[in-house]
């Protein structure tokens, strides 16, 4: 018997919780409801400090619905709930629970919009009431205290800290007001909450830029002045926030888009291919070009032809079919996306087909001699046929739980390219240049260079993925069309560039179409040949990428480490597998006695210590542990926190089943990894 259970596909207004079931999700919608019944009465009672409580509760549930792409207000909005109930009796409770809820959230937003029209004065101290309804108008009821940031700007008085802080709020931007650091330190700092300030709001952006770990969802601006600040100041720090915030997203998502359990399929390959570290600084003094698949590549072929041998050439998988079918050989090609292509669609002449085939078989993998890819990638794609594979880390850091020396990259951004200048930052290049880095739409409204394996435009598919086409300042000094998504790659790019003053790189954008980016020097990839690449470096290069024991590293006392890794991790899981066995027949109860209870939490913290021991457990249920942690505050009821506390040990049980079958998947390869080593020396002792 298992924790999950399966059921069939659900109607849109029961669950869009990905990776939850029924019962979780309808769970979470009952602790909700719940609240807001408790809430409603609060506030019918004038009790304004339990509304606040309540709505607390609430605040981090609703902003993991958010935030997983199920907007309540679409299926609140849209049920039609005058129809007959269909007889299913979860269908007909959730029904029930979603009406109840709407009907109470129009009731609360009422009661959280009261004090909306006082401006904040000392007026909002005169009681504890006061200060928590003039809270409640401006945090949103979906909210996360813990990763969610609010902007005060010109706080004098540090009595809203105070309150804040009570309430669980974890992060802040001040923006001048007189509060001295020492103070802020003192409130904030020492108690492990996170805070930024500067004396006006010209740098919000690179502040939320400079945000580590789990960026803002969402942020507030309160302008606590005694004068108000000008309408436009505040809007340009709004309008900047959000930029900077999108831009760390973007950043983020690119360190944790591949789920970071990915690469215990990979181990067997991490220690038969090199990592990048290798090529460190074997590259200074050259100019490197990264190529990606913007519109105007197509003008710059050419002088790619000339470039070749006199600077090193590094371009994404995507446009590698581009340059071979124009007779250009990149140096390396690199490819940081952490699916497997294989399951990846695509479509080339009306016919469906898949992005391995397009990016991989149809190309001629013999005339690469270096392929770079993550530590997270799928594992297939180890087996090009370049000359020489790689692997990078770009993602979450993990030298420390991890028993090989890892090099974490320290620029990552949104796209390929940024992680291709991260590297030839780390090669020592003298110049790097972006060729085909348009980041805008071409006047034929592309997106790629042909033979990208991307057609024109779709209006609709692209404002899906990249967001409301905007206008942006292009390279000529003429706005171009672009995007948010493509906006804040180029800004990402200038960010880069900033923390790369005074280290002598030359930093050039020789797109020749699309935005401008700050920071580089815009001039046409003819001029760079001529200013840059002016000695012939053909066998350099050759040599530092297809020099000897490279491509596979047969080091037997470094795989004897990584096979003891893997059997202790083998060894947990096993421990951890026998903890959930115990735990099963107690919570299969229908009732518990206090002898049960306290038997279950001894368990349950048997199983979280002995998790603790590995961190790809961390890793991979932080949505899980951030369910629990919410549900546990939501309600206090014995039955409902079970349901939590079971929901949270059937997702132990999903990840424990997939973090052991992919370690005894390597053991198996280390073994036979093993065998063919030691016969190869066997052979070789018997040949001399």
């Amino acid at each position: 018997m298992t924790f999950s259970k399966k059921h069939a596909e659900l109607p849109s207004y029961v669950s869009r919780l990905k990776g939850l079931d029924v019962e979780r999700s309808q769970r979470i919608y009952e602790a909700l409801c719940t609240l807001s019944f408790r809430a409603v009465e609060a506030l019918k009672g004038n009790q304004m400090n339990s509304f606040s409580a309540h709505t607390d509760k609430m605040r981090p549930l609703m902003s993991y619905i958010n935030s997983n792409t199920v907007t309540l207000s679409d299926h609140l909005e849209t049920a039609k709930f005058d129809q007959k109930f269909d007889g299913n009796s979860i269908h007909n409770k959730t029904k029930s629970i979603i009406y109840d809820l709407r009907q109470n959230l129009k009731i609360i937003e009422t009661g959280r919009k009261a004090v909306a029209s006082i401006p904040f004065t000392p007026l909002v101290f005169s009681s504890r009431e006061m200060t928590n309804a003039y809270l409640d108008c401006f945090i949103p009821l979906a909210w996360d205290f813990e990763y969610d940031a609010i902007i005060l700007v010109n706080l004098c008085d540090e009595r809203l800290l105070d309150f804040l802080v009570e309430r669980g709020q974890k992060r802040f931007f001040l923006i001048g007001g007189s509060l001295e650091k020492e103070l802020l330190n003192k409130k904030l700092g020492k108690k492990g909450l996170s805070f930024w300030g500067y004396k006006d709001g010209s740098i919000i952006r690179d502040m939320f830029l400079a945000v580590t770990g789990k960026p803002p969802g969402k942020f507030i601006v309160i302008d606590c002045g005694s004068e108000k600040a000008p309408i436009k100041e505040m809007q340009n720090i709004v309008l900047e926030a959000n930029q900077g915030r999108m831009a760390n997203w973007h950043r983020f998502n690119t360190i944790n888009r591949a789920d970071s359990v990915n690469v215990l399929d990979n181990l067997n390959n991490l220690m038969r291919y090199q990592q990048t570290s290798a090529l460190h600084g074997k590259f200074e003094g050259m100019p490197g070009v990264i190529v990606s698949p913007g519109p105007s590549l197509q003008k710059n072929l050419e002088i790619l032809k000339k470039i070749k041998g006199k600077a090193i050439i590094i371009c994404v998988l995507r446009v590698l079919g581009t340059l071979l079918q124009n007779s250009i050989e990149p140096d390396i090609v690199i490819q940081a996306d952490p699916h497997n292509l294989e399951d990846m669609m695509s479509e080339r002449d009306g016919q469906k087909t898949t992005l391995w085939k397009e990016w991989i078989e149809r190309n001629d993998f013999s005339k690469v001699k270096a392929f770079i890819n993550t530590m997270y990638a799928s594992p297939n794609i180890f087996g090009v046929p370049a000359k020489n594979v790689f692997w990078m880390n770009p993602s979450t850091p993990l030298n420390e739980v991890f028993p090989l020396d890892i090099f974490d990259y320290q620029r990552p951004g949104g796209s390929v390219a940024h992680a291709a200048f991260d590297l030839l930052v780390e090669f020592g290049c003298s110049s790097i240049a972006l060729v085909g880095q348009d980041l805008a739409y071409s006047k034929n409204n592309e997106v790629y260079a042909d033979g990208s394996n991307t057609h024109a435009r779709d209006s609709k598919i692209n404002d899906e993925k990249f967001g409301k086409e905007i206008e942006a300042g292009g390279q000529d000094g003429n706005p171009v069309k672009t995007n948010n998504v493509f906006l804040n790659f180029a800004r990402l790019f200038t960010f880069f560039a900033e923390g790369l003053k005074g280290s002598g790189i030359r930093l050039y954008n020789c797109s020749e179409g699309g935005l401008f980016v700050e920071g580089f020097e815009h001039c046409t990839l003819l001029e760079f040949l001529k200013n840059e690449c002016n000695n012939i470096l053909t066998d350099r290069i050759e040599k530092l990428l297809t020099s000897a024991d490279q491509h596979e590293i047969a080091n037997l006392s470094k795989s004897d480490v990584m096979v003891k890794f893997i059997g202790k991790s083998i060894l947990i899981s096993e421990k951890i597998a026998a903890l959930l066995n115990k735990v099963k027949p107690i919570i299969t109860k229908k009732h518990l006695s206090e002898l049960d209870l306290k038997k279950f939490d001894k368990i349950q913290n048997k199983i979280v210590r002995t998790m603790g021991e590995n961190y790809f457990y961390t890793l991979a249920l932080q949505k899980d542990s951030y369910i629990l942690q919410a549900g546990l505050r939501a309600d206090n009821t014995s039955e409902t926190q079970m349901g939590f506390h079971k929901d949270f040990l059937a997702a132990i049980e999903i990840v424990n089943e997939r973090l052991k079958s992919s370690l005894l998947r390597q053991r198996k390869l280390f073994k036979q990894r093993a065998r063919c080593l030691n016969e190869s020396k066997y052979d070789r002792r018997l040949a001399s």
